[in-house]
């Protein structure tokens, strides 16, 4: 047997001081891991106690967020429709005048209809200049009464008033509670004329918001920009109180992202708060979520975690006496998977750089496709352009044509000319293009401008002719049809992403012809609209032609291909 034979073989049969003298090695870095696990798992703990507290807070703030904008939703749609109910009243004024609705219960008899089919609405009412009541949804004819004195109407005496949002208020008539949605009406003049003004019931809007209430200890605000509480749910004040509280301070405190959190006076309970205002409308709504039921959300999101913390440590230190056992197994193990490895990362970088090569291989394959494609494009435009020279009657059908193929042939330049095979960026080759329909369809003492403007966009391959042909039949129909008699004119091209959508804008200054498909004039449908039709629907898009000193047309598709 040689040396290095006898080496090999003393190696492999000195293992059992081998193996006992790796078990040494072995047991501390196994104790040392399960000590790393063991505080590793304590910490984890205490960060996921966190995270989760985080994350309950961040939950409550998007579930208060979600309800204000429910109850701004709400606000705005009643008071909106409510709002546009008093222009119509002061429209009846209008109509009606004083002398005929004082001689005639005909307007109360409309306001009383409308007030009957709205259950928010306690009543209708209408004063003059002088603050008299001049008619109302409860009774006709209507008593004296002022609402001079009301300030709602003193409020709607400035001219730059126009809505006006009042507080609780007990009635002169009826005793029933309600808060006023008044307007202020104008002769044509802008001569004060009085006030169109709606009663509201709070108890509508309490019954609605207790159907959105979250929690037990939640709040819901209806208030006016000075802070003043319209409605409150839950309500801790008798039924018949109309001052409810100001709460100034929920309108004033900064907010992120509409979200704060604050004590409510009226109750000493500190909450998270989101605060939205009705847009149009002086007045806001809040929802508080009561911060005890958030911790105590966090406290039941955590313990169970708690409690399976304690067989995990009790698993890990099983899983340590394990790992002793077969911590020279493993090395030994790991050592054949690193040789395994180091054959498979060999194998992997040798087909990587075949892959390489391929895909190289295949890009210049399409550079010399997309060029020759080009290049025969280019023979069939020179031999239509011949073609059309010897036979005159055929150079109006044939120029149309030939600004198809050359758009065709300036695509397949573009992608020749980049850097990547896959895509067309938009920018370069509307430049391109714009630059060939002015020189094609330039006549002497014409002068036609084309700009644009274009975002540094892309499209893939399955999109980008449409879109150019598209554009193409576009601009030539403006170059044919919007500048008749005119010497000059400009045509701009508007590319902008929005919204996950292209947006392409061609606008001219000319004439603003009439539409290319409308059937009432005879002759208008042409190929070139069948096309953009056709195009339109290949990619997807949706265009419109507006028509007005000159004439514009708008295209909007997907950025985004969905084909697979």
């Amino acid at each position: 047997m040689t040396p290095a034979g006898f080496e090999q073989d003393a190696h492999a049969a000195g293992s059992p001081d081998t193996v006992r003298g790796g078990r040494k090695a072995a047991s501390p870095a196994i104790l040392a891991l399960l000590a790393v696990a063991l505080a590793l798992t304590a910490a984890l703990l205490v960060f996921a106690a966190f995270q989760y507290r985080s994350q309950v807070i961040a939950e409550a703030e998007v579930r208060s967020a979600a309800i204000a904008r429910v109850l701004e939703e709400h606000a705005a749609k009643t008071l909106g429709i409510h709002a546009a109910t008093l222009s119509h009243m002061e429209w009846m004024v209008d109509d009606l005048g004083w002398d005929r609705i004082d001689s005639s219960p005909l307007l109360h008899e409309r306001l009383k209809a409308m007030a009957a089919q709205t259950p928010e609405v306690q009543s209708y009412w209408i004063t003059d200049e002088s603050g008299r009541v001049r008619v109302s949804s409860f009774e006709w004819p209507i008593r004296p009464l002022s609402a001079s004195d009301r300030e709602y109407f003193l409020a709607l005496l400035n001219p730059g008033s126009t809505i006006h949002i009042g507080p609780r208020l007990k009635g002169k008539i009826n005793s029933e509670l309600f808060f006023t949605l008044s307007r202020r009406m104008e002769l044509p003049n802008h001569q004060f004329q009085g006030v169109a003004q709606i009663s509201l019931l709070p108890s509508y809007f309490a019954d609605f918001y207790r159907s959105v209430l979250r929690g037990s200890s939640d709040v819901i605000l209806l208030m006016r920009e000075d802070g003043e509480v319209l409605v409150r749910t839950p309500s801790d004040a008798p039924p018949d109180r109309a001052d409810i509280g100001r709460l100034p301070e929920l309108i004033s405190i900064p907010d992120r992202n509409g979200v704060f959190r604050a004590m409510t006076p009226s109750d000493g309970v500190e909450r998270l708060l989101a605060r939205r205002k009705v847009p149009d409308m002086p007045i806001y709504v809040v929802y508080g979520t009561d911060v005890g039921s958030i911790e105590k959300a966090w406290r039941d999101r955590v313990i169970p975690y708690a409690l399976f913390a304690i067989p995990a440590l009790g698993l890990l230190v099983l899983l340590g006496g394990i790992a002793l056992h077969r911590s020279r197994q493993a090395a030994e193990a790991q050592e054949a998977l690193r040789r395994s490895n180091e054959a498979l990362e060999d194998r992997i970088t040798e087909r990587t750089r075949h892959l390489d090569q391929a895909l190289a291989d295949k890009e210049v394959l399409l550079r010399d496709i997309h060029h020759r494609v080009k290049n025969n494009l280019q023979v069939i435009l020179s031999l239509l352009e011949l073609q059309a020279q010897r036979a005159p009657e055929l150079e109006a059908p044939f120029s149309e044509a030939l600004t198809r193929i050359n758009t065709m042939g300036l695509i397949h330049e573009q992608i020749y000319r980049a850097t990547g095979v896959s895509v067309v960026a938009l920018d370069s080759f509307i430049e391109a293009l714009a630059g060939h329909l002015n020189s094609f369809h330039s006549r002497p003492g014409r002068t036609i401008a084309i700009r644009h403007r274009v975002e540094p966009l892309s499209l893939d391959l399955n999109r980008v002719v449409p879109f150019a042909l598209i554009l193409n039949e576009v601009v030539s129909n403006a170059f044919k049809h919007a500048f008749t008699g005119r010497c000059t004119g400009t045509i701009d091209i508007v590319v902008t992403a929005e919204n996950g959508s292209l947006h392409l804008t061609v606008q001219d200054d000319g004439t603003g012809a009439p539409e290319p498909e409308d059937p009432s004039i005879p002759g208008r449908r042409s190929m070139g609209m069948d096309l953009i039709r056709a195009f339109a629907r290949q990619i997807r898009g949706e265009y419109h032609f507006t028509r007005d000193a000159g004439t514009r047309f708008d295209l909007v598709f997907p950025q985004e291909s969905d084909a697979v």
